[in-house]
């Protein structure tokens, strides 16, 4: 096995601490080798040289790496040596065999390739300690299966070790995260194939016992296909379901972007929809007091008028009455078009509240019962900007003169609260439902939106009144209920925060 290319990096490498942990294995591993060979110099048959060969072609072979640790096909051949041969005699056949075919491009350093051999000869000769404690080269199979795959288990363990420190310590991991990416996907399948090596490993060695080295190479000849076969199928599974899992989080992003534009369709039919109703409100609204102009010019235009100075006088009024109507409408229309573009400036000036009530009353045209004013004298003077001020004002005295009976008057009342002010303007007319009363304050939203609706209108005064006094740094909330009326309670600072004044006058330039 091989941990090159276990994991990304995490940061500056640890080379020093990489090569420390190197040395930790290569240096004993070495010192075991060198001093076992006086003692079994005898056992230095051809057939190890064989085994060595054997195990240095199988690594030769291109092998597809598993979840960035790779499987050599040489482990089966290194677990019957460990079963044929003394430990450290298996360990110095895994330290010469095992083969980095980057060595021969110069790849890998001198002690990157010695760590890599190092490394497997120790897992090999922990795994033929453990065999040689259990079984001989000749047990029966009953004592021989078991005490191969409990080495092959106890090699695995070794070999991984080796490999997740010694790259947790150069890209400065932890143990656990490398272990994670070392086995990928299926770290249990990854475990049962080498208990499989395993018991490769027994056939080799009894095969080699009982026929030879030449039916080792018949064996390994099937068996390097096979794996090499296996490995490609695995790495083709691994890439179909990350393949698998790509798609489904596109199929995921397509759903939530069909959503959003079913989402943004709706929408735009309902803009479309709104601006449709706008258009016939708007035009039938601004027909209304034009077309009421223009018949009182042309009936004082007939001669019986020439010399009725009171009736002349009557219609010139109700003219006057139509053309205000008709500039609050250009207004209102031209003021939510100047703060649908943010080119809505501020003149900030000092504010007399009583005054402007009394101005706006007055061009609201109006008989004085209509509107009950409470309004006390002592009210602080208001910095804010009084046109704006004065078309919030009008346009909820107006709202509530619609809505509301000849009868009972509507209430205009104000007080002092700290440094705002509070002025509320209440109605006795129908009421507006719970269910209406989140969308009242929408652009063009009437609660009556009928063909034959009895209040007309074209649904921006309150939706003007919200965006006005958001500019103005104020508030408004609504108290209504069906059949009873409804009232609308400002908020309004003494003095208009700078941080609003500026950023309302910067988006007006």
């Amino acid at each position: 096995m091989d941990g090159s290319g276990t994991t990304e990096p995490a940061g500056r490498d640890n080379w020093l601490g990489s090569a420390l942990v190197q040395l930790a294995v290569v240096v004993p591993l070495l010192a075991i080798l060198v001093s076992s060979i006086p003692r079994h110099r005898s056992e230095l048959t051809p057939s190890v040289a064989f085994f060595v060969a054997a195990v240095a072609v199988i690594d030769l072979i291109p092998v597809p790496g598993w979840g960035g640790l790779q499987l050599s096909l040489s482990f089966p051949v290194l677990l019957g040596v460990a079963i044929l041969y003394e430990p450290s005699i298996a360990a110095g056949i895994a330290f010469l065999g095992s083969f980095d075919p980057r060595e021969l491009r110069r790849g890998v350093s001198l002690l990157k390739a010695v760590w890599n051999r190092s490394q497997m000869a120790l897992s090999i000769l922990a795994g033929s300690a453990i065999y040689h404690r259990l079984a001989e080269p000749a047990s029966p199979w009953t004592r021989m299966l078991p005490a191969i795959l409990l080495a092959a288990v106890v090699a695995y363990g070794v070999n991984t070790l080796c490999v997740a420190v010694q790259t947790a310590v150069h890209r400065r991991l932890s143990v656990r995260s490398v272990l994670v990416k070392m086995h990928g996907r299926a770290p249990v399948e990854f475990l049962l194939s080498y208990l499989g090596l395993g018991m490769f490993g027994a056939v080799i060695a009894r095969f080699y016992r009982v026929e030879g080295i030449w039916s080792v190479v018949v064996l390994l000849g099937p068996l390097v296909f096979a794996r090499q076969m296996y490995f490609r199928s695995r790495a083709l599974a691994d890439r179909l379901a990350e393949q698998n899992e790509i798609l489904a989080e596109q199929a995921r992003k397509l759903e939530q972007l069909l959503e959003m534009e079913h989402h943004t369709i709706d929408e735009l039919r309902e803009l479309n929809r709104m601006k449709g109703e706008f258009v016939a409100v708007v035009s039938h609204e601004l027909r209304t007091p034009v077309t009421a102009l223009i018949g009182y010019a042309k009936t004082l235009q007939q001669p019986e008028f020439a010399n009725d100075a009171a009736m002349r006088k009557e219609f010139l009024e109700r003219m006057e009455r139509q053309g205000d109507r008709l500039v609050r409408m250009i207004e209102n229309l031209l003021t939510a078009s100047r703060i649908e573009s943010h080119q809505l400036p501020l003149s900030i000036g000092r504010v007399l509240f009583e005054d402007l009530v009394r101005e706006v009353i007055e061009s609201l045209a109006v008989p004085d019962a209509r509107i009950r004013v409470s309004v006390p004298t002592d009210l602080p003077v208001i910095h804010t900007d009084r046109q704006l001020l004065s078309r919030v004002l009008a346009n909820l005295l107006d709202n509530a003169l619609k809505y509301s009976p000849d009868g009972p008057p509507c209430e205009l009342g104000a007080r002092a609260a700290g440094d705002h002010i509070v002025f509320w303007v209440q109605d006795h007319g129908i009421g507006i439902p719970p269910e209406e009363l989140p969308r009242i304050f929408d652009r063009f939203y009437q609660v009556d939106s009928s063909s034959t609706r009895t209040f007309h209108g074209a649904g921006l005064g309150l939706s003007l009144v919200k965006d006005l006094l958001g500019h103005l740094g104020g508030s408004i909330d609504v108290e209504s209920a069906p059949g009873t009326g409804s009232r609308f309670t400002v908020t309004l600072p003494v003095r208009i925060v700078a941080d609003v004044s500026r950023t309302n006058v910067a988006s007006s330039t």
